[in-house]
């Protein structure tokens, strides 16, 4: 069935089961239903096609953001699985990707593993991390937090970047473009990595920074959060093992501040003359660049919004002054 209320779409995949002969597909068939707990998903989206593999509730839930009453649709979910029934369907813009709210991974993460079995009247929300979905996005933190699971702390949120499904092949919603002719070479574990067999790879200009080793290790997926863009790299040699940097040791893929700007890891090149000792770690847009001094950590994980230090070079040449900004988001490269 298909409802459009205004500009938003909801398309609604029901998956009918017909009656299979034999005692045992029956039985199999209940022990994989019995697997299996229901989670209550609200899609909603202006700016694309969102498929969501389910059944309509019966139900809806009001966002006030959107003066409308969403329908809400059941998915049947394994239980520590991550959630992969909705898939975006339509026509987007390139690097859009589906967001979720009230999932344990935290607000607005690319990939959500729902709490199971769902507390009475929890929600997870969907919709899409296009510009033109704003509003869609005021409205899922509405209802995420007016749903009984917990509401985003008021603290900066730890989330993992996991592209890929528990078998190495890229999650749904993720497309893949092959490159041939340039392979990335020199990788090591990655420097973001939480899991085994994620790794970065030179050059620089490959945007290599936190790649996934396919099954049969001659392949790679590198990809970043907030697009759903992977890049296959053939690689010249089967790439070795790699285990993650020690906890202590590793350092965002990416950083967002809580005035949302993103702060991506510096790899070479030059940048403008730093006072002292100052060390460029993180290019910030127009807000400036993460730095660091030799003794002080790259984030002063201060409660309850940890704390970065930025320079913006034109704010006074030499003796511009490193300013505290608060961070919101930090980003880790996982698995499943």
């Amino acid at each position: 069935m298909a409802r459009r209320p205004r500009p938003l779409v909801l398309f609604l995949a029901v998956v009918l089961v017909g009656v299979a002969g034999g005692v045992g597909a029956r039985l199999l068939r209940e022990r994989q239903q019995s697997e299996l707990l229901p989670v209550r998903v609200v899609v909603t989206s202006s700016a694309a096609e969102i498929s969501a593999a389910g059944e309509r509730d019966g139900r809806c839930v009001e966002a006030a953001a959107l003066g409308e009453c969403l329908p809400v649709v059941r998915v049947m979910q394994e239980p520590g699985e991550p959630l992969r029934a909705l898939t975006l369907t339509g026509v987007i813009s390139p690097g859009v990707s589906l967001l979720y709210w009230g999932c344990r991974e935290g607000a607005g993460v690319p990939v959500c593993t729902a709490q199971l079995p769902q507390p009475a009247g929890a929600i997870v929300c969907v919709t899409t991390s296009s510009e033109r979905d704003l509003q869609a996005r005021a409205a899922c933190r509405e209802m995420s937090g007016a749903a009984p699971t917990p509401a985003p702390a008021a603290r900066t949120e730890v989330v993992q970047f996991v592209p890929v499904t528990r078998d190495g092949q890229p999650a749904p919603g993720y497309q893949v473009t092959e490159i041939d002719g340039q392979r990335p070479d020199r990788c090591s574990p990655a420097y973001s990595a939480t899991a085994p067999d994620i790794v970065s790879c030179l050059p620089f200009v490959l945007g290599a920074h936190a790649c996934w080793v396919e099954p049969d290790r001659t392949k790679l997926l590198c990809g970043r959060p907030g697009d759903n863009q992977l890049i296959r790299y053939e690689m010249r040699q089967p790439v070795a093992d790699a285990a993650p940097r020690a906890e202590e040791k590793r350092e965002p893929l990416l950083i967002e501040l809580r005035d949302g700007t993103k702060c991506t890891m510096r790899w070479g090149g030059p940048h403008p003359p730093l006072p002292g000792v100052l060390t460029a770690r993180y290019y910030c847009g127009e807000r400036g660049i993460l730095v660091q001094a030799p003794d002080d950590p790259l984030i002063s994980r201060t409660d309850p919004y940890w704390t970065v230090g930025i320079l913006n070079p034109r704010d006074g040449g030499d003796a511009a002054a490193v300013k505290p900004y608060e961070v919101a988001l930090v980003h880790y490269a996982g698995r499943p």
